[in-house]
């Protein structure tokens, strides 16, 4: 299986996931986003459970002792990650809080060089430097002098948010090398659950957030939210997957297509639904976004063929 194009899969699915969740917030979740956001998501990994359950029930319990414990800490790991992430979308625009998470790949690249000794030739390096930053240059707004303004508590939360998740794709690798994959998938995404069910149990404003809700629940509501935490799921697994093949450092430097992906979703949404979405379309956006696409595009192929 080709890792670029199974890594490809997560920021597809990712960036239709911001779209819903910035609906989700406007339209449900106007004061509680990140509360509920987070909540619903790290309960919504149960739904994993019984699938992995039921094809693997015979290797769930055949770990290392230690490693169930590993595997339920990158879990949560995975849900703190989130949760820093979602702190920054709600501190600044998106247009500002994007091009921070493009030091990503770096941070992975450091973690997985010195935890599993990956090591990246000199063209993929250069290669995947162009994509960086045809996606930064992507991210930023037209108006350069709003969106150069990185606030440092943004640049902070984005920085830890990096950190965990590099943690959980490096550990979760190592791992997974050794281990059948979807038995450490299953005791990650109990990590989730449980972290989540923690916050519901045990913290006054993450279970008045849940209640609200529950509240609100009808068949659209509980749609639109499964629907979103399915694709969600999809990619992680997709890439959870892709980082087997390929080293870390260069799946996450795939990622950064996702602003890309926002942008292309973000066009076809305000075609189907103005009232809904609004992407600017004029010249000089559809200018910008075509030079960074080119950008990133000459940057993919270097990459593709300097990995194959």
């Amino acid at each position: 299986m080709n890792w670029f194009l199974l890594s490809l899969v997560a920021p597809v699915l990712w960036a239709l996931v911001n779209h819903i969740d910035k609906y989700m917030i406007f339209r449900y979740f106007r004061d509680k986003g990140v509360e509920s956001l987070l909540a619903f998501s790290c309960l919504s990994s149960v739904l994993v459970l019984p699938i992995v359950a039921f094809f693997y029930s015979d290797q769930i319990f055949q770990l290392p002792i230690n490693l169930y414990f590993v595997l339920i800490l990158l879990g949560i790991f995975n849900s703190i990650g989130f949760y820093f992430y979602l702190k920054a979308v709600e501190m600044e625009e998106v247009s500002v809080v994007v091009p921070l998470l493009q030091i990503s790949p770096v941070i992975g690249y450091a973690l997985s060089f010195f935890v599993l000794g990956e090591v990246l030739s000199l063209s993929q390096i250069l290669s995947s430097l162009i994509i960086i930053g045809g996606a930064v240059f992507l991210s930023i707004e037209v108006d350069i002098d709003r969106s150069l303004i990185f606030k440092k508590r943004a640049l902070f939360l984005v920085i830890i948010s990096s950190i965990f998740y590099a943690l959980t794709d490096v550990f979760f690798k190592k791992i997974a090398l050794v281990e059948e994959f979807w038995v450490a998938v299953f005791w990650q995404y109990t990590g989730l659950f449980l972290f989540g069910l923690g916050l519901v149990v045990f913290s006054l404003k993450f279970r008045f957030a849940f209640k609200e809700m529950i509240n609100r629940f009808n068949f659209k509501f509980a749609s639109i939210n499964i629907f979103s935490e399915v694709l969600y799921m999809i990619g992680g697994l997709s890439n959870s997957f892709a980082f087997l093949l390929a080293p870390i450092a260069l799946v996450l430097v795939v990622g950064t297509y996702q602003p890309l992906f926002v942008f292309i979703f973000g066009i076809i949404l305000t075609i189907l639904f103005p009232n809904y979405v609004s992407e600017r379309v004029s010249k000089k956006h559809m200018l910008h976004r075509l030079i960074s696409i080119s950008i990133m595009l000459i940057g993919s192929y270097l990459l593709y063929t300097s990995s194959n």
